[in-house]
């Protein structure tokens, strides 16, 4: 007997409920007024998407959430690579750095304001803090990770630093990045998010605010719909370029 595939049992337990929560805000047992129910969610959506809402306060978190990517991933890259390879660094910067981690970042948001105001700067800054440690920590343990026994080999076949780096190093800590990548794509508009709630004229978390003053429940939860649908469409790109990348393995 052939498996189901994992993602047919996600699409059946996914319109199962949303079956079950229209039926049961049709019949009355909840109250749309708290909770909505997919058939508004739906007609929001629409009516977004018609009239170009949607698209503009995407493109704004988008836009953000990208840079703070982009932003986040190379520092958060290289600042592992060099502690991973310098030991003596490590030991001197990393209590710092996971001090540093354990800021709530949503603490930071007034601070970030103050200092970028509330345009595009300040939400990079929060979307890159969200991704920066997430790639930090994992390169560094993808560096450590590698055997010394083989990088030793390396060196005694006549490697040069630069060679170590770019054959074994950089190579055993590409699978560490990509599962950076995964997790960094959902808290960069995490970040992006956050920053845009605590002060914006428009993006998704700008909607998601000025709807929440509203009690229009159905506005956010249609927004978290496609932000949920974005980062899981997003993930799966990753999940089949880390398939392509790693084949090797």
């Amino acid at each position: 007997m052939r498996k189901v595939n994992p993602g047919l049992w996600t699409a059946v337990v996914l319109v199962l409920g949303l079956i079950a929560w229209e039926m049961a805000a049709a019949a009355g047992h909840v109250d749309p007024f708290f909770f909505s129910r997919p058939s508004l969610i739906w007609a929001e959506f629409l009516e977004m998407l018609d009239n170009g809402t949607l698209a503009l306060h995407l493109s704004v978190t988008a836009k953000e959430a990208g840079l703070g990517l982009l932003l986040g991933s190379v520092l958060g890259t290289l600042t592992g690579l060099a502690l991973g390879v310098h030991p003596r660094l490590s030991r001197a910067v990393m209590p710092l750095m996971t001090g540093l981690n354990g800021l709530p970042k949503l603490a930071l948001g007034p601070l970030l304001i103050i200092w970028f105001g509330i345009g595009l700067k300040s939400k990079v800054v929060m979307s890159a803090l969200m991704v920066f440690f997430i790639f930090a920590f994992n390169l560094f343990s993808g560096v450590r990770s590698v055997e010394r026994e083989l990088i030793t080999a390396v060196e005694l076949l006549g490697g040069t630093r630069r060679q170590v780096m770019t054959k074994v190093i950089w190579p055993a800590s590409l699978p560490w990045l990509l599962t950076s990548l995964r997790t960094g794509l959902g808290l960069s508009i995490s970040g992006a998010i956050v920053g845009e709630y605590l002060g914006a004229g428009k993006g998704m978390g700008w909607v998601l605010a000025a709807a929440s003053q509203r009690y229009d429940v159905g506005r956010v939860l249609c927004c978290v719909a496609v932000i949920v649908c974005i980062v899981v469409l997003l993930d799966g790109v990753v999940r089949l370029l880390e398939h392509r990348l790693l084949r090797w393995r």
